[in-house]
């Protein structure tokens, strides 16, 4: 099972790359066109926790939710801490508990409270629960109302159900004892066939109205995308990246920082290095990573703080 999850690990790493990218309109000016992928990389995330969740123990059901919020709400208490007193960011602990990790924090809190009841009564019926969901999305999508310029993937409630069906893929995914054949010549062109559909649709709905109604068959490239996202890095050429005492690094130390990532990123960007375009991109990354890092080890110390015992000082500054 280890070595399942050394594609899992590969894919979040590629997840934090596209869940930064896609903010960064801001940094490319002109060329906000390349800032793209966010969609790419929530469910790339989304596919990875649901993929690990269902190999945890799980126990009950209040004790293994805890387990979820002492991983994920140290970091949001930490973040909002740092940001009162560095970016003027002041928020009410009612707004910090529901809101503060953003949407996606608060949805994915959601989903594991879904999960867990899936796990324990339908665990070998995920693909039944896949399709109702599916059902549900395509009924929600056409009985909404939808507003001119409507985008699925932006600031909508309707995403919260839809992206549901990743952390559902990655679990099928996850628990199959079936032999995948890893194919890194294949599986990547599949994997860039998948994208280009799936903007294209994207495309065609902004430009065409009558387009625009069907933009939910977008979810079918998007599934793909994923699936054979997760084949490639899964593949014996990346897992000798995974393996290389510097690339390997590198992938574990960004790829274990996507929720710090995702809560820091909004509060950094600038356009006062756009002159230098695009060695601002590479500079604000670097500067990304930095402040995620730092964050990561501000949540382990609030976590720490909260627990009997003494602190462990390198838990707390251990880069991957």
């Amino acid at each position: 099972m280890k070595e399942r999850n050394i594609g899992i690990d590969i894919l979040k790493f590629f997840a934090a790359l596209l869940i930064t990218n896609s903010h960064m309109e801001l940094l490319y000016g002109k060329y906000s066109v390349f800032a793209t992928g966010g969609a790419i990389g929530d469910v790339l995330f989304f596919f990875c926790s649901g993929f690990t969740l269902f190999l945890s123990r799980m126990g009950r059901f209040d004790n293994w939710y805890k387990r979820r919020i002492n991983r994920i709400y140290p970091t949001v208490f930490a973040w909002a801490i740092l940001s009162a007193f560095f970016f003027n960011q002041h928020q009410s602990m009612d707004y910090t508990i529901i809101h503060g990790g953003g949407w996606f924090v608060t949805c994915i809190m959601i989903y594991y409270v879904v999960l867990y009841f899936i796990q324990r009564f339908m665990l070998h019926h995920l693909k039944w629960v896949f399709g109702i969901v599916t059902l549900i999305c395509i009924v929600w999508y056409f009985i909404m109302d939808r507003p001119e310029n409507y985008n699925m993937y932006g600031a909508t409630y309707f995403k919260w159900g839809h992206y549901f069906l990743f952390m559902l893929l990655g679990a099928m995914i996850g628990i199959s004892q079936k032999q995948w054949n890893f194919n890194l010549k294949t599986d990547f062109i599949k994997l860039i066939g998948s994208t280009f559909i799936y903007y294209a649709i994207l495309f065609a709905g902004r430009k065409y109205p009558l387009f625009s109604e069907f933009q939910i068959t977008s979810l079918i490239p998007l599934l793909f995308i994923v699936y054979y996202f997760y084949k490639v890095c899964s593949s014996n050429a990346l897992k000798k990246w995974y393996t290389n005492k510097y690339i390997g690094w590198v992938i574990k130390f960004v790829g274990g920082l996507c929720l710090e990532i995702y809560l820091v990123q909004y509060s950094l960007f600038t356009d006062k290095m756009n002159n230098i375009f695009p060695l601002n991109i590479f500079i604000m990354f670097f500067i990304i990573i930095t402040v995620a890092y730092i964050l990561r080890c501000a949540g382990r110390i609030f976590s720490q703080t909260f627990k009997d015992g003494e602190y462990n000082w390198k838990a707390v500054f251990k880069l991957t």
